[in-house]
């Protein structure tokens, strides 16, 4: 069978959610309903359906998070039809067991934001204080995140460095468009067009421009923040608190001091600079 998936994927807070929607309203509200569970449609990876065929392994799993990696590949096969996921996997071998690779991969948006941001986003999500967040950001030791009501569903992030790199770097077969969600935010229309542009060279479908006008529109942070305080979402924390914070870039330079600042940025020096933080 041909690659049949294209990835969503990125760091925590980084904007994945948002293209999630983008894609989800271009791609499959074609009716142009306002539908907040229209990212149903884009699933995330790893998820426990796909792994249905290891549920006896449940408990080895939770006691050893890393086993998961050798039913990678094996959950992918089970996909048959051209499919967007979302993850936040980094994109790495555990034990030679590889996260995907070109036969199941068609491409990859890899979805970038100022780690400053994301410190702070993804600290007050987890009700973390920003020096325990920025110690996972910047930590070379390969953690993760997992559920033990959802053990198929752990995702290995590493540091953000290491993850930027991941996706940056590895199976380079696979095509790859970078999104950088500050873009995003100041140009929400071109940046959505690149997106569909790229997309539509890989899977042949002509462009539909008003398509891409009412993505954006049905997927702008002020509608899916009052979506979210009517129906709740999914993806919130335990204490319920609004997944759609605030949305905005450089909040960074009104909550982190100098120190923690200049910490990050000495750390990922030449990532940030790359990518035109620095």
């Amino acid at each position: 069978m041909s690659p049949n998936i294209i990835w969503l994927a990125s760091y925590p807070k980084s904007g994945n959610t948002w293209v999630r929607y983008l894609l989800a309203n271009y791609f499959f509200n074609k009716e142009k309903k306002d539908d907040f569970s229209i990212k149903r449609f884009i699933p995330k990876f790893p998820r426990g359906d796909w792994f249905k065929f290891i549920e006896n392994k449940k408990n080895e799993i939770i006691s050893n998070p890393h086993e998961i990696s050798k039913y990678w590949i094996q959950s992918q096969e089970k996909i048959e039809d051209y499919i967007f996921l979302k993850t936040h996997n980094a994109l790495l071998s555990i034990s030679n067991y590889s996260f995907t690779d070109e036969t199941r991969s068609l491409a990859a948006l890899h979805i970038v934001r100022d780690p400053r941001d994301i410190v702070v986003s993804y600290a007050k999500f987890l009700k973390r204080n920003y020096d325990k967040q920025i110690e996972l950001l910047l930590s070379e030791k390969l953690h993760y995140n997992i559920n033990k009501n959802r053990p198929f569903a752990v995702e290995f992030l590493g540091s953000w460095g290491f993850h930027y790199k991941s996706w940056k770097e590895g199976c380079p077969k696979i095509p790859k468009l970078l999104v950088k969600y500050e873009d995003l935010l100041v140009d929400t229309n071109k940046q959505s067009r690149k997106i569909i542009v790229f997309l539509s060279k890989l899977l042949k479908f002509n462009i539909d421009e008003d398509q891409i006008d009412f993505a954006v529109r049905n997927s702008s942070f002020d509608i899916l923040s009052k979506q979210e305080k009517i129906f709740g979402f999914d993806e919130q924390n335990e204490s319920k608190d609004p997944f759609f914070r605030n949305g905005q870039k450089d909040q960074w330079k009104d909550h982190l001091t100098l120190k923690q600042i200049k910490k990050i940025e000495k750390i990922l020096t030449k990532e940030m600079k790359e990518l035109g933080y620095l």
